[in-house]
């Protein structure tokens, strides 16, 4: 039996990634990665009601146990430091001037317009 999410799943998870990760002003080019492993880790541990309360982690570890037949023997478990360092990513970011910000923050103080 191969289960595949729905569109909406995907499109529910696709707008988390966009509301909570790209938004983010990063640092370096190697950032995007490390953030998104990190939110990964997150997303996966965090209840969800569509879940009834639980997190996707927990929902595969109960079908694991119920059918050890589906674990994927290819499956590389997450890297434990991958959520420490998506938050250090985000704290450096906090760091980072938002010059498109500035600006319109400026603008805004002066009456005009950024558009």
């Amino acid at each position: 039996m191969n289960i595949m999410p729905d569109n909406g799943i995907v499109e529910r998870f696709n707008g988390r990634v966009q509301r909570e990760v790209l938004g983010i002003t990063i640092y370096s080019h190697r950032d995007p990665e490390t953030l998104l492993k990190g939110f990964n880790q997150a997303y996966n541990r965090r209840r969800q009601r569509m879940l009834k309360g639980a997190s996707p982690e927990q929902v595969v570890q109960r079908r694991l146990a119920a059918a050890p037949k589906l674990a994927n023997v290819r499956f590389k478990p997450p890297d434990p430091h991958a959520l420490p360092q998506a938050l250090q990513v985000v704290a450096h970011a906090k760091e980072v001037s938002h010059p498109d910000m500035c600006l319109q923050v400026a603008l805004s103080w002066h009456g005009a317009d950024c558009k």
